[in-house]
């Protein structure tokens, strides 16, 4: 059991043990446990490099050009697997020079094969991660695209959502596409009862009218009439009388 002064004298010690006391203080040291950063929940910047880090994030935003909260959330995740692609290529290139002294290999070695194992994971998981959310982009936008494309200026958009544009205007094809069909499938049927009808009342069967060209004789050709005289000063339509000599 402790005495009152005892419990006095370590609660007064833990008050000077409690870590940091500033914001600035107590994020550096919630990355002490980090060693790589590969499996971080956040993006794992040393010191130093946040030139290199706010540049890959301007250039990703500036080559990408999101608009919206769902665009940037994805960049966000492309930036973040760019960022771990890259600082798996620096463990990678630490465990190289590690490696080079002892002449072994990464995975032979005991003290780099289970961190070259974590390289490799986490290099996929961020592999997977990119392509997934850039193919996710490259929807958002192509979407977004065709709505500015086929809708006119001023239009409201705001309740569209996420519907893709393409497969309404394919299925409002469809649509009318198949009632096109059952308009020609009508009209086919109503003159088969008519011709039917007129068959019943003994009129017979609906004689089919020949096929016939109409042909028009060219203006400056002869008149088939055969009166030498151009077939525009003859038969023609409106042809104004001849002019005899006197």
């Amino acid at each position: 059991m402790l005495s009152a002064a005892k419990l006095a004298a370590n609660k007064t010690n833990a008050q000077l043990s409690t870590g940091p006391s500033s914001e600035t203080g107590r994020a550096t040291s919630s990355k002490n446990a980090l060693k790589s950063g590969l499996f971080s929940n956040s993006d794992f910047v040393l010191p130093g490099e946040e030139p290199f880090y706010t540049e890959l994030d301007e250039s990703l935003r500036s080559d990408l050009a999101p608009e919206g909260m769902l665009e940037n959330h994805l960049v966000d995740e492309i930036r973040r697997a760019v960022w771990r692609m890259r600082r798996c290529g620096e463990v990678e290139a630490g465990m190289a020079i590690t490696c080079s002294e002892t002449l072994t290999d990464a995975m032979q070695n005991e003290a780099t094969a289970k961190l070259q194992q974590s390289v490799d994971r986490a290099r996929a998981h961020s592999h997977r991660l990119f392509h997934r959310c850039t193919a996710e982009l490259r929807k958002l936008q192509t979407e977004r695209q065709i709505r500015n494309e086929t809708t006119e200026a001023g239009t409201d958009l705001s309740q569209l959502g996420l519907c893709d544009i393409r497969a309404v205007r394919k299925a409002a094809h469809q649509q009318a596409t198949l009632e096109l069909r059952q308009i020609k499938r009508n009209e086919a049927e109503a003159l088969a009862e008519f011709a039917a009808d007129l068959r019943q009342g003994g009129l017979g069967e609906m004689p089919e009218m020949p096929a016939t060209k109409q042909t028009q004789t060219p203006r400056n050709a002869q008149c088939p009439c055969k009166s030498g005289q151009k077939y525009k000063r003859c038969c023609g339509r409106h042809a104004p009388a001849l002019l005899h000599a006197a």
